[in-house]
């Protein structure tokens, strides 16, 4: 796939030969939809499929989020394909020599007494003329693991949960032959962790890297999931923008609107609390005599920016206008 790129933000030469390398085997098959692409929200599949131009114009400061990602992926393929780093691991947590000996990366076959692991693999299924693709990062012993740099607060708040639910039961469905068990782990390594936060608070992650399970949904409930976004999909292709599906409020990231209650109206750079409803923001006037001020703040969405359409979507366009999307 070729991108245009785009150097608005006066990236050095270092950096950007690091952030344009990109060894993903992209597919560019008319009826091919990755499991990356199936999940995304059905609005923006089909404006970067009616756009294709728009779809490929790459701000080369905006690819540091995936390029981080990119290497930390690159560097577990390299890590579980290095026979001795695998031993000095398992040997780290207390395994004896036998169970590096017996552990085979992506094996032809699996023998008796061998664990097999998958790493780095591309698999295809096609279903109702359309070719469903993915390359999981992992698979240990019939388990699902995929590694994900990210925030904090999306690990807190668990906010991505329903999307590595869903990307990892496409995975599953796509090589049910090697991922057996029906759950995923997602190996979070955080890029913005603090260790002063994590000894301050008991629900902050103790570690800069940890792993959570999550389960998966079954290959029926799967395939039936896969069926209808492809449906859907065949239906709008040819929709004018205007008529398409709006992104929800949970495919956007929104925040909920807040109402700023300030009990002295002649200091605003703190607010005394923030209220969820205007109703609540107001018993609260009240109780002071009524003679504080209520501010209501828009909810923002925080996905937009990492949607390759964002520049001719007329939603993002109106929500620009109401000042909930901040570019």
């Amino acid at each position: 796939m070729a991108f245009e790129y785009t150097n608005h933000n006066n990236i050095s030469l270092p950096l950007a030969v690091f952030l344009m390398y990109d060894d993903y085997a992209y597919d560019d098959r008319d009826n091919s939809i990755s499991a990356t692409g199936l999940i995304r929200p059905i609005r923006q599949l089909i404006l970067a499929k009616q756009n294709p131009t728009e779809a490929k114009k790459v701000e080369i400061s905006e690819l540091v989020s995936s390029r981080i990602g990119n290497a930390i992926h690159k560097g577990c393929e390299l890590a579980w394909t290095d026979p001795t780093t695998v031993k000095k691991a398992l040997k780290a947590l207390g395994a004896n020599d036998d169970a590096a000996d017996s552990i085979k990366i992506n094996p032809a076959f699996v023998k008796h007494g061998e664990t097999p692991v998958y790493v780095e693999q591309r698999v295809e299924k096609t279903i109702d003329d359309f070719v469903i693709s993915g390359q999981y990062d992992l698979v240990l012993d019939g388990t699902l693991n995929d590694f994900k740099s990210t925030s904090v607060w999306t690990y807190i708040f668990d906010s991505s949960a329903e999307n590595y639910v869903k990307q990892g039961s496409i995975y599953k469905w796509l090589s049910q032959d090697k991922i057996t068990n029906d759950y995923i782990n997602i190996n979070y390594i955080f890029t913005d962790w603090s260790s002063s936060k994590a000894r301050e608070k008991k629900d902050y992650p103790q570690f800069r890297a940890l792993t959570k399970k999550y389960d998966l949904w079954s290959i029926e409930e799967t395939e039936n999931w896969i069926r209808n976004k492809i449906a859907q999909y065949k239906l709008l292709l040819n929709t004018p923008q205007e008529d398409l599906p709006e992104c929800t409020d949970t495919e956007l990231w929104a925040t909920d609107e807040t109402f700023k209650y300030y009990k002295n109206p002649n200091k605003l750079a703190r607010s005394t609390k923030n209220c969820k409803t205007m109703d609540e923001a107001l018993i609260l006037k009240a109780n002071d005599g009524d003679v504080g001020i209520i501010k209501k703040v828009a909810g923002t969405v925080k996905h937009c920016p990492y949607c390759p359409v964002v520049g001719i979507c007329t939603q993002a366009e109106r929500m620009r206008d109401e000042g909930r999307l901040l570019l």
